[in-house]
């Protein structure tokens, strides 16, 4: 598996770079406001270096999942991951080291075959069955894998999810180029039934949310970020650490100002 995620990488990179470019030169103008102040020059060229690296990582682990773990009861509770279209669980292999340092378990939710309609629902229901009674919940989903938690969580009030956590997310859809190309159908503005406590996080240099406006979430506390891309925000150790913030914070997020980090 390794030689093949290394073949991968190979064979992807120079492609990888133009079509990266290409998606941010597809959305320039359109992004909207985050309320965050603009990138210099050479902030935006990191930024850029950053996002083409992380999407690299998030294909080369394609044919990899995360192993499951027998949930800890020193712990504070289990991360359940939701990835983004067309990603394997390994893609949350930084966030899932992060959130241990923090105190809490995490398993895979769904591979990336698994993003199959309400299937998805059920694929869920089996992981978290899985875990202990009592298991203290948080779903973290990266782009369409927030939508799918979001509403997944809405649709099971009796399992008492702690917080939604969602990562680039278009809650209010997205024109990107991205999602165009993978048919991606403009998600409802908000989740039907039970109210879900959210930590919706985006960044202004998501070239996948277009506009960037579109990935507020009325019902959520909302954070915006500077210089992450949308691959970038699963190897971003700001965004990992403000996950862990929210995660130690008493109380339901949703009773907090939105915040806009600089």
């Amino acid at each position: 598996m390794l030689v093949g995620a290394a073949l991968i990488v190979l064979l992807t990179a120079v492609p990888l770079l133009a079509a990266t470019g290409m998606t941010y030169l597809a959305c320039r103008g359109k992004r909207g406001d985050a309320g965050t102040e603009p990138l210099r020059a050479v902030d935006s060229a990191r930024a850029f270096l950053r996002e083409w690296l992380a999407t690299l990582a998030l294909i080369a682990a394609a044919p990899f999942r995360l192993r499951g773990r027998a949930h800890d009861p020193s712990l504070h509770g289990v991360a359940v991951f939701v990835p983004e279209l067309l990603c394997s669980s390994a893609t949350f292999w930084y966030l899932r080291r992060r959130m241990r340092l923090a105190g809490w378990a995490s398993i895979a939710g769904l591979e990336r075959r698994e993003h199959r309609g309400a299937a998805t629902a059920s694929v869920l229901d089996a992981r978290i069955a899985a875990l202990p009674p009592g298991t203290e919940i948080v779903l973290v989903g990266h782009g369409v894998g927030g939508l799918l938690a979001r509403d997944y969580a809405a649709a099971r009030p009796e399992l008492r999810v702690r917080h939604v956590i969602t990562l680039g997310t278009a809650h209010q859809g997205s024109r990107a180029l991205p999602y165009t190309l993978l048919g991606v159908p403009a998600p409802s503005p908000a989740a039907n039934g039970h109210p879900v406590d959210v930590i919706a996080i985006c960044s202004d240099f998501d070239a996948w949310l277009v506009p960037i406006d579109d990935a507020y979430y009325p019902q959520a506390f909302n954070i915006a970020v500077r210089g992450v891309g949308h691959c970038a925000m699963l190897l971003s150790r700001r965004v990992a650490d403000l996950i862990a913030e929210n995660l130690a914070a008493p109380g339901p997020s949703r009773l907090l100002k939105n915040s806009f980090q600089t």
